[in-house]
């Protein structure tokens, strides 16, 4: 399968080149990897500019306006205009790998390994590897769950993302994808046996505001889907019960005042589907597959 890989970055010099490294190393190949660069003000442009003059397949691409560090609405712009790129570039692909400017893949098959699920079974729409930060030497996986693919490392069968309308362009893009793709009949499935390394967690970026500002975007990812609020409350309590006393009570207040204040971000109708998908997981009628 033709595989097109985009990463958006912006101010990415103490990463950006594990990460070309870390493709560079994988056995299979991408038609294309645009790195879309947002008026990047450190060496990272530099970088890429070297290393697509060395290799065939890697583009460096300036988005025009500029915008705040790529994260919710702003990365979703910049892989969107990455999109626009490639068409323009008259580039083929069946699948798109949505791939952050901070991660290191620790399998050299992992594009192979993707790609073979894609080609195995129509029916994926969506697949990621588990994301893992290092911490006291330990890797600790970002999220758990096996439905819900990471936004850091997404592939998309085009099918698929063309079926969701394209990724929302806001906070909580990475959940609802999943949800509305699963709603049209397609499977999302994260591979917990391929691991990938996140440097820079969004919410301990001092640019980005810290712990505090992470929390905070956290509770309105959940307030865009228009999650309910028990699901504002059992997330309060999950960081209660690991001693996030102070995390928990951010989360929860800066998510009711949302509730209170504001109408999530999706549709009506996309509320329903939300709405669904949520009384099904809880009560662990998710369906998943063994095959994958």
């Amino acid at each position: 399968m033709r595989l097109l890989i985009i990463t958006p970055f912006k101010n990415e010099e103490a990463s950006i080149e594990r990460t070309i490294t870390s493709i560079l190393k994988q056995g299979t190949k991408p038609e294309a990897w645009l790195l879309v660069d947002d008026n990047s003000t450190d060496t990272s442009p530099a970088i890429v500019k070297q290393y697509s003059t060395q290799v065939n397949y890697i583009h460096y691409c300036l988005k025009p306006d500029n915008s705040d560090r790529a994260t919710g609405k702003n990365i979703i712009d910049v892989f969107n205009y990455g999109l626009e790129k490639a068409a323009g570039l008259q580039i083929t692909w069946d699948v798109v790998l949505k791939l952050d400017a901070d991660l290191v893949i620790d399998r050299d098959d992992y594009l192979g390994f993707i790609l073979q699920k894609f080609a195995a079974f129509p029916a994926l729409g969506i697949a990621s590897g588990a994301t893992y930060i290092l911490k006291d030497g330990k890797k600790i996986v970002e999220s758990k769950h096996k439905w819900h693919t990471q936004g850091p490392n997404k592939f998309y069968r085009k099918e698929c993302l063309q079926a969701i309308g394209g990724l929302k362009p806001f906070k909580g893009w990475d959940g609802i994808d999943d949800i509305m793709a699963r709603h049209k009949g397609f499977i999302t499935e994260k591979f917990f046996e391929q691991p990938v390394l996140h440097l820079y967690p969004t919410q301990t970026r001092a640019a980005e505001g810290g712990i505090k500002h992470g929390i905070m975007r956290e509770a309105a990812s959940y307030h865009n889907r228009s999650y309910p609020v028990y699901m504002f409350i059992l997330k309060a309590i999950k960081l209660a019960r690991s001693r996030k006393f102070y995390e928990a009570i951010t989360f929860l207040v800066h998510g009711l005042k949302l509730k209170l204040s504001t109408r999530p971000l999706v549709t009506k109708e996309e509320e329903k589907i939300v709405s669904q998908f949520l009384k099904q997981r809880f009560f662990s009628q998710l369906k998943y597959t063994n095959q994958l």
